[in-house]
């Protein structure tokens, strides 16, 4: 059975395209399309509380990764509105990549935890290291720190993920980050309650073991970025 599988897409407007336009499109006709396939779980969308760039994500769940690749969802692009033709005409970065997640999960979501209303704050995390130390990075997220995070007040959710696919990007930025080639390997994503817990001690701890910092320094790539929901959408 294919392991569930994650649509990640960090995106920027650019000088070319207005924020209003390019909300209104994603949220009501680009994301009800692809909502409209059944084994689209969720998406979520997100925008940067941090100073980095790009300044969007969305997060598609999907059954598997397989999704994409069989008709509708692969019928889409063939059958793109003039519209959305337009805004991929204009748009500075619609980047794209897709993952296959780890499983079992270390820590079940927090108690209450419902998948229609994920976050609303998000840390996703893209890991990158040495073959050799592949498997010493996939016992410290499932021995340590993964348990450790689920013990901050706020922690809500935790999943881990590994690359399968990037491409292709979109807009005039593509192919600058095409160029940049693959993307790191591994990628986190956390959800919380709210930035609050960045100040715990627990945070604070789960952020700065031996083992944690071992990892760090040992690491090619560990790329860190905080965002803020702005809606989400599920399966009726």
């Amino acid at each position: 059975m294919s392991p569930q599988g994650l649509l990640f897409v960090p995106s920027e407007v650019g000088p070319n395209l207005s924020e209003a336009e390019f909300n209104d499109w994603y949220d009501n006709e680009h994301v009800p399309l692809r909502m409209a396939i059944p084994s689209i779980h969720t998406t979520s969308r997100w925008v940067a509380v941090d100073d980095k760039r790009p300044f969007h994500l969305a997060l598609y769940d999907l059954e598997s990764c397989e999704v994409l690749k069989q008709p509708p969802y692969s019928t889409l692009a063939s059958t793109a509105s003039e519209r959305e033709r337009d805004v991929f005409r204009r748009v500075q970065l619609l980047d794209r990549r897709t993952y296959d997640r780890i499983e079992p999960e270390v820590v079940p979501p927090a108690a209450g935890y419902d998948q229609r209303a994920p976050g609303p704050v998000l840390i996703t995390m893209e890991i990158e290291v040495r073959p050799e130390l592949e498997d010493e990075l996939n016992r410290w997220y499932r021995e340590e720190h993964i348990e450790l995070l689920a013990k901050v007040p706020g922690w809500r959710r935790t999943r881990r993920f590994v690359l399968r696919e990037t491409g292709p990007a979109k807009g005039s930025d593509a192919a600058e980050v095409t160029a940049k080639g693959k993307k790191p390997k591994y990628l986190a994503v956390h959800e919380w309650e709210s930035m609050a817990s960045f100040e715990t001690a627990e945070f604070k701890h789960a952020t700065s073991t031996s083992w944690r910092m071992k990892m760090f320094e040992s690491a090619d790539t560990w790329h860190g970025r905080t965002y803020k929901l702005t809606r989400a959408w599920t399966q009726e």
